[in-house]
C-alpha cells in the first residue's frame, strides 16, 4: 500500500499539440492518494515534471507509477477531464499542458512553454509554470 490511505480520486491530464495540429490530450483517472503530496512523495511526479513533456514521457510516468496502466489517448481536439468523471466528481484535477511541441532544426521534438493548473473540486488551487508548480509542490507538508 503505498503512503497515508487518503481515498482521494483525480484525473491527470496532459495536452499537447504539434505544430500544425488539434490539440491532443492523454488522461488518466485514479483513486487513492491522489492529493499532490501524495503524488509527489508516492507516485514520483517530480520525476515527470522536472523531465521532458512529451506524450511518451507522461505516458512512461504513468506506466511506472500505476501499476503498468497506460493513459488513454482523447484523441485530436479531446479536451482535459476536469471535476468529473464517469458521473463521479474527482478530488485533484490536475493538467500539464506542453505549449506546443516543434521539431528543431536537428529533427528533435521540444516544447515551447509548460503550464500546469490544478483544481480541488471545482477550486483552482493553482496556475502556472512548470518552475513555479515544482516550488509550490515541494513546499507542501508531508501527511506523515
Amino acid at each position: 500500500m503505498r503512503g497515508f490511505c487518503f481515498m482521494t480520486r483525480a484525473n491527470i491530464n496532459f495536452i499537447w499539440q504539434k505544430w500544425g495540429e488539434s490539440p491532443r490530450t492523454l488522461f488518466h483517472y485514479w483513486n487513492g492518494d491522489q492529493y499532490p503530496q501524495g503524488l509527489r512523495d508516492h507516485y514520483n511526479l517530480l520525476d515527470f515534471v522536472e523531465g521532458e513533456w512529451t506524450p511518451e514521457s507522461f505516458s512512461r510516468w504513468i506506466e511506472r507509477n500505476y501499476d503498468g496502466r497506460k493513459p488513454e489517448d482523447l484523441g485530436a481536439g479531446g479536451q482535459p477531464k476536469v471535476y468529473y468523471t464517469d458521473g463521479f466528481i474527482t478530488d485533484y484535477t490536475y493538467v500539464f499542458q506542453a505549449s506546443a511541441i516543434v521539431v528543431d532544426e536537428d529533427g528533435k521534438e521540444i516544447q515551447s512553454g509548460r503550464k500546469v493548473i490544478v483544481w480541488r473540486w471545482a477550486d483552482k488551487v493553482f496556475e502556472g509554470d512548470d518552475k513555479e508548480f515544482t516550488r509550490w509542490l515541494k513546499n507542501r507538508k508531508r501527511w506523515r
